[in-house]
């Protein structure tokens, strides 16, 4: 099941469901994720995943991650629109009290802007985006809980925005089975998926029975992100 497209029917529903004027806002997802290097950790990440207020009778979610690491913070924030497309995509990152970088990126007209702002330097940028992509950046790793999850003996193409550099690539989802994750040092049920780039580099992810992401990891590059406590659910 694509998760864009199951988190947008239940924001649909919740909406449907609320009494007038407005549906409240609800968060679908929000945790902690350990993250790891060659298994010794080295920062954690606090997100929240919510519907956002409806318009015109439909919801869109919200993604919102605080990456807290020993030399610097970085808080990224996601919008999405009722059909699970990037809206909007927001980073600050900064390091002993000040702003280092501020990245921002906007959707409109099959086109996605971004503007990026590092010491004292500014770049602009501007290109076409596929009618459904993807953000993958390297802060929010709660990013992957948006990727598609295709049913077993399938695959899944994606094109993925990646806003540093910024360009979009193609990947392709797999999904490699059941699995067991270890968290809070026991064993949790999950699917496992695995993500190919079109550059040869696979990425890792593992989703919960109900929907959330549990872990994910980056082989390359000797990364883990893994929940600290199991989802409220």
């Amino acid at each position: 099941m694509n998760r864009v497209i199951a988190v947008a029917a239940l924001a649909a529903a919740c909406a449907a469901a609320a009494p007038a004027p407005a549906a409240a806002q609800t968060f679908l997802d929000q945790g902690t994720f350990a993250i790891a290097r060659d298994g010794a950790e080295i920062g954690r990440e606090e997100f929240a995943i919510r519907t956002t207020a409806a318009r015109r009778g439909r919801q869109g979610m919200l993604a919102v991650a605080t990456d807290t690491y020993a030399d610097r913070e970085a808080r990224a924030a996601l919008e999405l629109t009722p059909e699970g497309l990037p809206a909007s995509y927001e980073v600050d990152v900064t390091a002993a009290g000040r702003v280092v970088e501020r990245l921002s990126g906007q959707l409109g007209h099959g086109r996605f802007a971004i503007r990026r702002i590092t010491a004292g330097r500014e770049a602009a940028h501007e290109f076409p985006v596929p009618p459904s992509f993807e953000i993958l950046d390297e802060y929010g790793f709660d990013q992957y809980a948006f990727l598609p999850r295709p049913s077993s003996g399938t695959t899944q193409s994606v094109a993925l925005l990646l806003p540093r550099e910024p360009r979009v690539i193609e990947g392709v989802v797999r999904p490699l089975g059941p699995d067991t994750v270890t968290i809070a040092g026991h064993g949790a049920a999950a699917d496992h998926y695995s993500l190919t780039l079109a550059s040869g580099e696979v990425q890792e992810f593992w989703v919960s029975p109900g929907g959330d992401l549990l872990m994910v990891a980056l082989p390359a590059r000797a990364l883990t992100a893994t929940r600290v406590s199991l989802p409220r659910r």
